[in-house]
């Protein structure tokens, strides 16, 4: 299963791209094309990593360990780099491919409990 050729998780993933460009962009971010790439480097390689799981308890150590490469980049650009909108948007590529695995429901919020975004 290649979750990335899901047609919700790659229209959020480009809308997500494109809102943290826009920041930058337009002068507002304290976060550089590098952090997005870096971030957006994360997502790809969870998507790559969950897609090849086969178990839930595999499934959720995979999210644990993206969302605190996640918090830790945050944390390095200030905490300007996940904004309310793109912590809904990585949430819910996170929390749909686990579903699309079996691995949650679609309303659990499996990045919660390691979420500082």
């Amino acid at each position: 299963m290649n979750l990335k050729e899901n047609t919700h998780i790659n229209k959020t993933y480009k809308s997500l791209e494109r809102e943290m460009i826009d920041f930058i962009e337009l002068g507002e971010a304290d976060y550089t094309l590098s952090d997005v790439r870096k971030c957006l480097s994360l997502l790809d390689n969870f998507l790559d990593e969950i897609s090849k799981t086969d178990s839930r308890e595999t499934g959720i150590l995979t999210v644990k360990k993206t969302v605190l490469a996640i918090n830790n980049l945050n944390e390095n650009c200030e905490y300007e780099l996940v904004e309310t909108e793109q912590r809904e948007k990585i949430a819910d590529i996170i929390i749909l491919a686990g579903h699309l695995k079996g691995y949650n429901h679609i309303n659990e919020d499996t990045t919660e409990e390691w979420r500082e975004w």
